[in-house]
Order: C-alpha cells, then structure tokens, then sequence
C-alpha cells in the first residue's frame, strides 16, 4: 500500500460542493418540525452494524438478522412526530411491529411508492385512524419511552420498510439530512459499527449498512471482532497533564494518509508519530497498519485486534486464545490477567491497570448486573484490588491513584459520578447528573467535557465542563459541538451547525479565548464524527466525508508540565 497524494483544492471544493444534491434528492423529510440540538432532538443510534446491535442483538434484533433495523432519534416525550412522506395509515398500535408502548405505520406512494415508514415508541396512542391518507410533515403522534418513565430512553425509533414488510432499509438512504452533521452529538464518540475482522471494510460507514430480512440469519455473528462488545468495553485512557504553546495564525494543510474508502476508525500510536487503522491485511484478514504522520510509506504492522499500549508504548496488552495477556518489550513474554475477557485500560504513569467484570449483558431498562471494578500493579499482576460492585455503571483513570467511577440506576437516565482514591480506599461523590452522554476527561483528570441534552431547567441543557472535585462545579461551554482535549487547558471542536461546512476550532477553557483553526485547501467535511487529537496535541486524524480517506491536520509541538 503507498500513500496517496492529498486531492487538489478544486476537486475537493467540487465534491463537498455535490454533497448536499445528494442528500436533497432524497424522497423523505425528518420526521421532527425543529432543528436538532441538546434542547429538541438528536441522533442517538443509526441503523445497521451498530456497536449497540453487535451487543443486544441477540435479544432485542434477532428476527432482524442481529442489526438494528431501525433509526432512533432521541427526544424528550411528548415531542411532535411528523410523517416523513405522503401515504395512508395502515396500522395504528399493531404489535406485531413491536416499539411499545405504541406504534403507527404508514404506507407511501409518490414520490417513492412501495415503502412503508414505522414509528415506535410514541407516547400515546396516536390520533390517526387506519386508512386516513396524511401528507408530509402532518403531526401523527408524540415521541414516548419504551420504559414509560420518560426519564429513562425516550426516543423515537424510526423504520423504512418494504411494502410487504419483509425487509427493513436505511432510513439515512431516503431521508434528506445532513447525517455527518447529525453525528456530531450522537451517543457514542468515535466507532460507530462493528467491525468483522474477517471482512474489516465492510458495513464500516452510514451509507453502507446492509438491508434487514427478517427471520433470515443473524448477519453479524463475528468469529472476531473490534471493537470488542460493551460487556467487555476498551474505554479511553487519561493522559498525564500537559499544555501546548498557542497555535500560530498561519494556514493549516491537511496531508491525505490513505487511499479514498480507507479507513474507519483510526487511532494514534503511544508516539503520535502514526495513524494506525484496521483494513485488509496481506493473508486477506484484518490487519494493523501505520500511517507515519511525516509522510513515509504505509505499511503492515501486526494483525487485529489491535494491541492497546501504555503511554509510555513499553507495555501492551492483547487478547491471547481469549485470555487478556501483558507484554513488554521486544520479544517479552506474556503474563495473562484474570480479566474475564474484559479489556483493561492503563494508568496515566503506565503502572497500573484498571478493568470492569460484568457477569452479564447491561440493559438500560433493567437492573444491570453487578459489575466488579479491579486495579492491579503491572508489578504484581496476581494481587489485584477490588474497588467496588456496583450496578453496570463505568470506571475511567483520574490520576494513577484515582478513579471516576459512574453508576445509574434502572429506568432513569440520572447518573452519579464519584471517586475512589486508591492510597485511602475512600470514595467521595462527586455529583448526579441526568442524561449525560460523551464524556472526555482532560489530561491530568482535574476535569471532563460532557454534554447535557434535554434538562428540565431552561437554558441548562449544552456541552459542559465539569470539575471532577466533591461538589463538582458545572461551567456551561458557549458553543455545542463534537469535542476533544488538546490538553489540559484547550479544547479542539468542530460547531454543530447541519447543513453547513465543518469547520474546526480551538477553544481555551481557562481564558474563553475561542478561534478557527485556519485551513488551507477548501472546505472539510468529517465523516460520522470520525476525528481524533493526537496524544501530543500535535495533530488531527480525521476521516473525510468527501472521500473516505484519513487525512492529517498538523498543529504543533507541545510542552509538558
């Protein structure tokens, strides 16, 4: 594989330019009459391959081939549901569609006849009446909670289907929207779908997703996959602090890294010295490759799943016959862990390791399993500590000595968040919060980005930062976006604005200084909020929309404490 040449500007101005005719050649509308955002709706799950689907599949999609057949679009309840097309109503609450507690189909004809559309999860049953004709954007019921709490998932879950319902298809195929933007504020930061090692292209982006067949095989039993299912969950590590000098106003040039199509997911080497993604190897299986961020050549550096360093990159962790192993050094020996499958994650020092066992799958309307958090010395791996069992919940690295610890309860979407510090065994709350998503602690650990969407208090809900102290002070950011840390003090986003170019800024949390980061070369288009910061601080990875390819944003060098 050689590295590609970046694309003129002309061509890229002329692709992103024939994106949006894509999009407004689509035959259906959104099925909401506001905007997105925090306050009114937002993209919460696609359709397809999802990481979500690989995990519940086998439960809750398993006569939809293990996929997840729908498009869900969380809402508070009570918010409007619009027809996305013209048709008649065919079925009013029938539960053969399932979506509980109620559900609407409705048939369509012109302009793209033979489809029917399914809303579930409305609130109440809606006002329409079977064979009643209704037109695009004519109101047909109100957005509800699967667990009738509408404090727990309320959401809409949306389905495209063929008019014998036998086969489900992408509603972003048929909905006129900017779906890269939308993925901006979804749920989950970075890997969207699951990935078949045996196949690693494949069902990879928004636009790809297979079509459903019900009652067919399930079409994403993986003999190996990554990333690795939520019951054993790979969560990001925290580095230690450090700031970078501010970034001076001259031009940015990205630098294309792979070929067009290639690849999802990126992720960056301990180093920031390359981009290593997951593409077809040369035995035809899944493979690591680096991309050198100084434009050397592409090439293969280990087979999939990957390995996961340390910050330092001396020692690594890799699944071995199922069993989590840790290596160190060229040629070392493995030590195996007693993990139960779960993927641990190092301390910001590298010198210890911190996992969750879970005895089972979590299921956000039921109580979670019992989840065991373990710390263990890389020194003295047999001696491991357990923390805390807690009900599902998650745990991520403050500092080498403390840890956040996030824990729900059943039917609700409040959080609390504490710390345990490891030299007193004490845990100390932090505070609870309702409905968080996108958590991204800074280096350092002193505090975290987290969006708020939905709150009940006008003017509350928006992308925060939270100070991981007793008492936790909430600062409310200027701006909604997808976001990342820089460092310690900075913060690289990219504006949720739909249908508009993208655009990349820097924002300061101490000082609110906020500024475009300056590109030269055209507009940028990040596809499916697939965009990360070197460990450094140094550069951008992200993945274009315009072409598929990885591309590189170089920034500079940093300084540590």
């Amino acid at each position: 594989m050689n590295v590609l040449r970046c694309l003129a500007p002309l061509a890229l101005i002329a692709l992103w330019v024939a994106a949006p005719a894509a999009a407004a050649d689509k035959p259906y509308r959104l099925p909401f009459n506001t905007p997105p955002g925090p306050t009114t709706w937002l993209l919460e799950q696609h359709y397809g391959n999802t990481v979500e689907a690989y995990t519940y599949g086998k439960y809750w999609y398993r006569e939809g081939q293990g996929l997840h057949f729908g498009l869900d679009l969380e809402a508070p309840c009570g918010t409007p549901v619009l027809a996305i097309a013209d048709g008649v109503v065919e079925w009013v609450d029938n539960g053969t569609f399932g979506a509980a507690p109620h559900n609407l189909v409705i048939r369509h004809g012109s302009p793209a006849p033979g489809y029917v559309s399914v809303y579930g999860h409305l609130q109440a049953r809606s006002p329409l009446t079977k064979g009643q004709p209704v037109r695009a954007g004519q109101f047909v019921g109100w957005v509800g909670d699967p667990d009738l709490t509408c404090r727990s998932r309320p959401h809409l879950h949306l389905e495209i289907r063929s008019g014998d319902y036998r086969t489900a298809y992408n509603p972003a195929d048929f909905i006129a929207a900017d779906w890269d933007a939308l993925a901006l504020l979804a749920r989950p930061i970075g890997i969207t779908f699951s990935r078949d090692l045996a196949a690693p292209r494949r069902w990879q982006d928004v636009a790809d997703q297979p079509a459903t067949r019900f009652n067919f095989p399930v079409a994403n039993a993986y003999e190996s996959v990554w990333p690795p299912p939520l019951r054993y969950e790979l969560r990001p590590p925290t580095l230690l602090p450090f700031v970078t000098p501010p970034l001076p106003p001259d031009p940015i040039t990205p630098r294309r890294l792979t070929a067009f199509g290639c690849c999802a997911a990126p992720f960056w080497s301990p180093d920031s010295r390359a981009v290593w993604f997951i593409d077809v190897g040369s035995d035809g299986r899944g493979a690591v490759f680096a991309a050198p961020v100084d434009g050397g050549p592409v090439s293969e550096i280990g087979s999939a799943p990957p390995r996961v360093y340390s910050p330092s990159g001396r020692h690594w962790l890799a699944s071995v016959n199922g069993r989590m192993t840790l290596f160190a050094g060229a040629g070392g020996l493995g030590i195996p862990i007693r993990t139960a499958g779960a993927w641990p994650i190092f301390s910001p020092d590298g010198q210890k390791l911190l996992w969750q066992v879970r005895p089972g799958d979590y299921f956000p309307d039921f109580p979670g399993p019992l989840t065991e958090i373990w710390v263990a010395t890389l020194a003295a791996l047999d001696d491991a500590t357990l923390i805390r069992v807690q009900s599902a919940g998650a745990a991520y690295w403050l500092t080498s000595d403390r840890v956040l610890l996030t824990e729900g309860a059943a039917r609700t979407s409040e959080i609390g968040l504490s710390v345990y510090d490891l030299r007193t065994g004490k845990t100390d709350p932090i505070r609870a919060l309702y409905a968080p998503r996108r958590l991204s602690i800074a280096p350092g650990g002193a505090q975290a980005l987290i969006l708020l969407p939905f709150q009940q208090g006008e003017g509350e809900s928006g992308l925060y930062v939270l100070d991981l102290r007793p008492g936790g002070v909430l600062r409310r950011l200027p701006f909604i976006g997808s976001a990342r840390w820089r460092d310690s003090r900075t913060v690289i986003y990219v504006p949720f604005k739909t249908d508009a170019p993208m655009t990349f800024r820097i924002y300061d949390v101490r000082t609110g200084e906020d500024r475009p980061l300056a590109v030269a070369g055209g507009p940028i288009r990040v596809r499916n909020d697939d965009w990360s910061v070197s460990p450094d601080g140094q550069q951008i990875v992200y993945r274009s929309a315009l072409d598929g390819a990885l591309y590189i944003l170089p920034l500079q060098r940093s300084a540590v404490f």
